[in-house]
């Protein structure tokens, strides 16, 4: 089986406007990549090597600097047509970087949970006549909020 050395670092990025955060740790260790084994079997020895505070099942890996993000479920050899910068890197006798992060559509969620929400019930509370959400119709009255986690519920109460 083939492998590819690889520098890996880690980002705590679950809050995306915190500015100071930088990947860890500043001189990134190497770790060999099968290029053959798909990632999502190799993702928890990239975790367990950087000590990353990052929740294992909410990571991925994106590599840099290119930005692109590595399907787990997936080798690298099945990639390969997606990461041309990646082996023109590996054939230059570089060793690419690897991004060790938080998912996107958890970051989003994160966002949405932490930001948005206050604001909608801020909104929502100062409204002098509320419309319920449910079904686009519209009706007057006060307003009950139910918060899932990925939905926010609006319906009239009487």
């Amino acid at each position: 089986m083939a492998s590819i050395v690889c520098r890996v670092q880690y980002l705590e990025d679950l809050d995306p406007f915190i500015c100071t955060n930088f990947p860890e740790p500043r001189r990134p260790p190497t770790v060999s990549v099968e290029e053959n084994l798909p990632l999502s079997e190799q993702i928890a020895g990239i975790h367990k090597l950087l000590e990353a505070p990052l929740k294992l099942e909410e990571c991925t890996l994106q590599l840099s600097p290119h930005g692109n993000y590595l399907d787990l479920d997936s080798s690298l050899a099945e990639q390969r047509d997606e990461l041309e910068g990646f082996y023109e890197d590996v054939t230059k006798g570089k060793k690419p970087l690897l991004i060790l992060r938080t998912q996107l559509s958890v970051r989003v969620h994160s966002v949405l949970g932490n930001y948005l929400l206050p604001v909608l019930l801020l909104f929502l509370s100062t409204a002098p006549s509320v419309l319920s959400c449910s079904r686009g119709v519209m009706t007057q009255g006060k307003l009950a909020v139910r918060r899932s986690f990925t939905t926010v519920t609006c319906s009239s109460v009487s």
